[in-house]
């Protein structure tokens, strides 16, 4: 009879002890979520936590130190290298960072809602204009580099809309581009005809065209004076494309399997360029190609060009042209306006 009362007492203080401390826990929570709150004092030191380390909060003084109107708890969201960079340069405000640097770099470039599309991004807040440099790299077009103003937002370099350059890109029929097309643009390069089935599936010249023309940010249609050539480096296809689009010279290379821009660079010529037809007042691609080999004295049928491009000189256009017959490689600069041979070289 005792074993049964004290059996049921002990029940009643569990459950009393139970109810107790459930009432603890919601006034705790309900305190929690509804009581007054600290608010972090805007002069104090950097705000604690394990993310902030001694080094960190040290240097977060040191940019205060400069510029007191900065909050400390803004502060300790930028990095180290931003806090560097910011205490050298003298504190003159806060920067947006790096996160919002490259929202707004995706933003121009129309890249926000591309998943496959990453970024990297470094502060230059000691540099003027403080900036930062956001990489956005593409798995087809590549790599695009843009200049964020590091106070602003604003956007001091690169293309915009870069996906609707790559949709505008006209897509050239092979008619149109044979009059661009190298003798040896369909072969590989010496050697790879042993290994067939080593070569990667290219994704066609076409493709690699207009992979160039977007990450130039211009179109098919602007363009002259195009060469495209498939060529091997380190093991695999590449197209190498040069073209001239509103008095700058393009030099691309492409990864003729995926499409993507390998190397890409660019040389302003200060004035107009020509392309198979010519363009104010020059001679023509083949009208250049012609006077070059009717010096050396061979036909077209014999010739294997190597490269050939409308070029500048002392102010002077001209068509740089080179070509083998055989193991004899010739080097000749025609003058774009006349026709004239202006230089002529032929090694053995």
């Amino acid at each position: 009879m005792n074993s049964e009362k004290n059996s049921k007492r002990l029940t009643q203080w569990l459950l009393a002890a139970t109810v107790v401390l459930l009432a603890l826990v919601l006034g705790l929570q309900l305190w929690q979520t509804f009581g007054p709150k600290d608010t972090p004092d805007a002069g104090a030191a950097a705000p604690a936590g394990p993310a902030l380390s001694p080094g960190r909060a040290a240097m977060i003084e040191d940019v205060r130190a400069l510029n007191g109107d900065l909050s400390a708890g803004d502060l300790a969201k930028l990095s180290a290298e931003e806090l560097e960079q910011l205490w050298q340069a003298g504190a003159p405000g806060l920067p947006i960072g790096a996160s919002a640097a490259a929202q707004a770099a995706g933003e121009y470039a129309g890249t926000l809602a591309v998943d496959s599309v990453t970024s990297e991004t470094d502060p230059e807040l000691d540099e003027a204009p403080a900036h930062y440099e956001v990489e956005l790299r593409h798995p087809v077009l590549g790599d695009f580099e843009y200049k964020i103003d590091a106070y602003t937002g604003e956007v001091l370099e690169g293309l915009p809309n870069i996906m609707q350059s790559l949709q505008a890109a006209p897509q050239e029929t092979p008619e149109a581009s044979s009059g661009s097309r190298p003798a040896s643009a369909g072969a590989p390069a010496s050697g790879a005809q042993n290994s067939p089935s080593e070569a990667p599936a290219a994704s066609g010249e076409e493709a690699a065209k207009n992979a160039a023309f977007a990450h130039a940010g211009v179109s098919a249609a602007d363009v002259t004076a195009l060469r495209c050539k498939l060529d091997w480096e380190d093991g695999r296809q590449v197209y190498d494309i040069e073209f001239w689009a509103g008095g700058t010279e393009y030099d691309y290379e492409i990864d003729a399997a995926a499409g993507t821009v390998l190397k890409s660079g660019q040389e302003w010529g200060g004035g107009t360029s020509g392309g198979a037809q010519g363009s104010a007042g020059l001679i023509s691609e083949d009208d250049a190609k012609a006077a070059a080999l009717s010096h050396a004295g061979v036909s077209a049928q014999d010739a294997d060009y190597i490269r050939w491009e409308l070029d500048r000189d002392d102010g002077v256009q001209l068509y740089e042209i080179e070509f083998t017959v055989g193991r004899v490689e010739y080097e000749y600069e025609i003058d774009a306006v006349t026709g004239a041979v202006l230089k002529a070289e032929m090694d053995r």
